[in-house]
């Protein structure tokens, strides 16, 4: 595959994933999909894909992502993103606080034979956390004092 067909392959993954259009993850997502960073809990494979999705829509049900940059070479696609939401269903455990959130990311994706086969993404999770209250600065540097 061309690096074009391949950066619209991961351009409509990424816009699937982030509407919640599961029908385009499991199409463009390899069955022996691995995700080398994934969320506490996710299943491995094209349903972990999927999970990771619903956990996202479903404690930032508005949120949109905004493709900064996107990079492609030989087989893998890189994209800095950013994303912007509110909570309002529970998140990996901490319930809505109905704060709104800012985050950005970079995922690197490699695709095979027209399909998402590997990806790593970095995103800060403790930014999350302390953007929506579960956790503080000061609770933060208490534990760090007290070491």
């Amino acid at each position: 595959m061309s690096i074009k067909e391949n950066k619209t392959i991961v351009l409509r993954s990424f816009k699937g994933f982030d509407k919640g259009h599961l029908h385009e993850l499991q199409e463009l997502t390899a069955s022996n999909f691995v995700d080398h960073n994934p969320l506490p809990g996710q299943v491995p494979g094209v349903e972990g894909t999927k999970q990771a999705s619903n956990i996202y829509r479903t404690a930032f049900p508005d949120a949109k992502v905004i493709i900064e940059d996107i990079i492609a070479e030989r087989d893998e696609v890189v994209i800095r993103w950013t994303g912007r939401g509110l909570h309002t269903g529970e998140f990996l455990g901490v319930p809505p606080s109905g704060k709104r959130i800012e985050l950005r990311g970079i995922s690197i994706f490699r695709v095979a034979n027209g399909k998402i086969v590997e990806q790593w993404s970095e995103l800060n999770l403790l930014d999350i956390m302390l953007q929506i209250g579960s956790i503080s600065f000061r609770g933060l540097l208490r534990n760090f004092s007290s070491e």
